[in-house]
């Protein structure tokens, strides 16, 4: 069996603008290299992870997808180095010397969608992956999977991956990680209008006005830390 969640192409929304010096257009070396330092905290989560060029396997996603394949157990990522005119201007606005950061928060980000999925449809811990509003005590995979089709748990998705990936700044980058932080959030609700689904801006300014004081949270790993804060910055309802 295997699997293959539809998640956002629109990576490029995680990162941030309003830099002077442009960074190009990403390479295939720099995408890889972003998705190999993303593979080294999986690896300590006990997930290996297998990179492909999306063109060359027929997806067309924009930047970077990825998925957790049931068979093999690996988080599949792929990369996209097909420029397109959107994104090109979007990194138009990213100062070079943020970039290699900032590719690998979005790889993290990627990743974290693979540890997610396999929260829920190897370990089956419903408890811990769902939004309040959802029964977990009477979940299950096909329940789960069908919820994921519907859109009813995107939004609730990418604010965990987001979180992640902003948690993976503040670590990488702790001189300057508020500031590419809410460049994130603002380019979250910038995109609004056009993918909804993905402003996961209330969670993260939460998170900034915080200081996401991780720090506190000992004898955890960034992902388990990211799970931990989307639930205590949720929206009010």
């Amino acid at each position: 069996m295997k699997h293959s969640c539809r998640h956002a192409a629109a990576a490029f929304a995680l990162l941030c603008c309003g830099y002077a010096s442009a960074a190009p257009y990403p390479t295939e070396g720099q995408l890889r290299t972003a998705i190999e330092s993303a593979a080294k905290l999986l690896k300590a989560e006990g997930l290996d992870l297998k990179m492909f060029d999306a063109q060359k396997v027929g997806m067309t996603q924009s930047l970077l997808a990825a998925a957790l394949n049931l068979d093999s157990g690996a988080c599949q990522v792929y990369y996209n180095t097909k420029p397109e005119d959107g994104l090109i201007q979007y990194f138009e606005t990213i100062a070079a010397n943020d970039l290699p950061v900032l590719l690998n928060a979005m790889a993290m980000h990627e990743a974290t969608h693979c540890v997610e999925q396999r929260e829920a449809l190897v370990r089956k811990r419903f408890d811990k992956i769902l939004p309040p509003g959802f029964r977990s005590d009477s979940a299950t995979v096909q329940g789960y999977m069908g919820a994921l089709k519907s859109g009813a748990l995107e939004t609730w998705g990418e604010a965990l991956a987001d979180i992640a990936s902003l948690l993976y700044l503040k670590q990488a980058a702790p001189g300057h990680w508020l500031e590419l932080a809410k460049g994130v959030a603002g380019m979250r609700r910038e995109l609004a209008r056009k993918w909804p689904e993905h402003d996961t801006s209330p969670w993260l300014y939460k998170m900034i006005a915080a200081d996401a004081n991780a720090d506190a949270i000992v004898n955890q790993s960034l992902f388990e830390t990211a799970f931990q804060l989307r639930r205590q910055y949720r929206p009010s309802d």
